[in-house]
């Protein structure tokens, strides 16, 4: 069982393929941005009074900074565990700037923070973390055996597929294709796994796109 990530720079910091939308990027980023000002402020200050000041709300920063993040990765090792996942799929953060362009270093650094954190607290409940190419996950329909792929079927949050009509939040969808091309790959490797599925909000589908219902 295998549960998908999608990371944003705005909007959610995660979303997962069961549905959880975990963090605000925008809250983070801004806290950022006030202590990047704060900070350049006190650089032109230049007194030992303003250095020891520019180290205490660093140190804050960084601890604030720390504890979303862990909110984060917990939510997400929460809902794997919640979900009997045997696996947690993110995107490969060597090429997710390919598709985040305009993702700062300290955006990177935050991507990188969450899945090291996902990493030793899944391993704690005996679940695996592996990583997916980031291509198309974000303009692939994930909606049971459709798989349309076009870069129109997404508009901010809206993914509306061209070809079969579903209609789903943008970063749920890509989380659910991020899980979708983990079990691809499985499959293609020949690795075996042939049962293996996808945890959804409202179930579980197959790598055939059979979608099973789960019990109210």
């Amino acid at each position: 069982m295998v549960l998908g990530v999608d990371l944003n720079v705005d909007g959610y910091l995660a979303v997962t393929s069961t549905g959880a939308f975990l963090g605000n990027a925008e809250e983070l980023n801004h806290k950022r941005d006030e202590y990047e000002r704060r900070r350049g402020h006190l650089q032109q200050t230049g007194t030992r009074s303003a250095h020891l000041t520019i180290q205490s709300i660093g140190d804050r920063f960084a601890e604030w900074s720390h504890h979303r993040l862990h909110d984060v990765s917990n939510g997400i090792v929460r809902e794997a565990v919640e979900n009997e996942c045997t696996h947690i799929a993110f995107e490969r953060l060597t090429w997710i700037w390919t598709r985040i362009s305009n993702a700062s270093k300290f955006q990177q650094w935050a991507f990188r923070e969450i899945k090291r954190q996902v990493e030793y607290k899944a391993e704690a409940h005996g679940i695996e973390v592996d990583t997916v190419a980031p291509q198309y996950t974000s303009q692939r329909c994930s909606h049971g055996e459709c798989g349309f792929t076009h870069e129109d079927n997404r508009d901010g949050d809206e993914f509306e597929c061209l070809k079969c009509g579903k209609e789903l939040h943008a970063d749920y969808n890509a989380a659910r294709n991020v899980a979708w091309r983990l079990v691809q790959n499985w499959l293609k490797s020949g690795s075996g796994r042939a049962t293996s599925q996808l945890a959804l909000k409202s179930g579980t589908v197959n790598a055939n796109g059979d979608f099973n219902a789960s019990a109210v």
